[in-house]
């Protein structure tokens, strides 16, 4: 089966709807899940060369359970625009121990936003002189535009899908399945200036969409030896023939885990020179679906409420709105009610007397 890789992944770099993502699979040559089961004790069983097969997320064929755990929608896409900082943090951090590699890392996300961007705490800018207040605008919208929350409405569904693209250190191909596709497992550890540890809230996305896709670029002034290009998958919920244990599986292209991949010559076709893009398509909202375009802003500045860094919304629209949390805006608010009288309820104080 003839596919060209570049045609392909300009088409995938686009998909948004189930219909995309079913016209896709069909380009290439996949063995169904009834075909291929994985087993962690000899994942070659039944592998067919030359074919992609669906391999369990985390390689945990119990998985479901932990990537259902999200209560709310809004939370797993929270979670994504976390990873999406660590990401643009990670990338300046392994640029400048290239540079010094006996340089102390930051002691925490703030000091290194501080450290790398020169971005003090969101909530305390609107409190800066007006004119350190202005020249730090425009840095913060700057870099806001590395990293983009997109929201795409299907106009013959009415269904949203949510896409969230960081310009951050990203992964090599080789490194997708056991970074971005893992279960409980971290690399964080040691890093006191990133914000999670064991990087699995984000996964929960899987369980509110038909399905998802992933492509990372690992930045190349980093890849040390690594494989250049872009690894990508689709994941899905899978429901074997016959079996109760339901899971959610990645494509790949090897029985140890590894995604499909292509190299640096279509990366820059796609625009794409470094970072990661998750897509979760058909993505439930639930009860709040219906004003998902009006409510994703107040839903996404009240989780993420004092954010390290600032970051886009599109929300079913071509203009972007900066995203700096609630802190943020509550600090602009107390800032204007020192300058100028603000309209709102008030009361006077109350006297508490003691009865004995």
């Amino acid at each position: 089966m003839y596919v060209d890789i570049a045609k392909f992944m300009m088409a995938a770099s686009k998909a948004s709807t189930k219909t995309d993502i079913d016209n896709l699979l069909r380009q290439l040559p996949v063995v169904s899940e009834d075909e291929y089961l994985y087993d962690a004790e000899n994942p070659g069983h039944l592998w067919q060369e030359g074919k992609f097969h669906w391999i369990p997320v985390g390689r945990d064929r119990g998985n479901a359970g932990r990537i259902k755990l999200a209560h709310q929608p809004i939370n797993p896409i929270a979670e994504r625009v976390i990873n999406g900082f660590e990401a643009i943090i990670e990338l300046c951090r392994q640029r400048e121990l290239k540079i010094n590699s006996a340089i102390e890392s930051p002691r925490n996300p703030r000091d290194s936003v501080k450290r790398y961007f020169g971005i003090p705490a969101l909530d305390q800018i609107p409190k800066m002189e007006q004119k350190a207040r202005t020249e730090l605008s425009q840095i913060t919208r700057e870099i806001a535009k590395k990293l983009r929350v997109r929201l795409i409405r299907n106009k013959d569904t009415a269904d949203f899908t949510i896409s969230i693209e960081d310009e951050g250190i990203g992964q090599s191909p080789d490194k997708v399945h056991a970074t971005l596709l893992s279960l409980g497992s971290t690399s964080k550890g040691d890093k006191p200036y990133l914000i999670g540890v064991f990087g699995q809230g984000g996964s929960s996305a899987y369980s509110a969409c038909e399905y998802s896709w992933v492509m990372s670029s690992k930045a190349p002034d980093l890849l040390d030896g690594e494989t250049p290009g872009v690894g990508w998958s689709v994941i899905k919920h899978v429901f074997p023939k016959g079996r109760r244990d339901d899971y959610f599986a990645y494509l790949a292209a090897h029985p140890d885990g590894r995604v499909p991949n292509c190299d640096e010559n279509v990366a820059k076709k796609l625009g794409i020179n470094h970072g990661t893009r998750f897509v979760h398509v058909n993505y439930d909202f639930g009860g709040f679906k219906s004003q998902v375009v009006r409510t994703l802003y107040p839903a996404l500045n009240h989780v993420l409420f004092n954010p390290v860094l600032p970051y886009e919304l599109y929300a079913a629209s071509a203009e972007a709105d900066l995203m700096s949390g609630n802190s943020y805006r509550l600090s602009r608010l107390f800032l204007r009610r020192q300058q100028q009288p603000v309209f709102d309820k008030t009361y006077s104080h109350q006297v508490i007397t003691a009865q004995r």
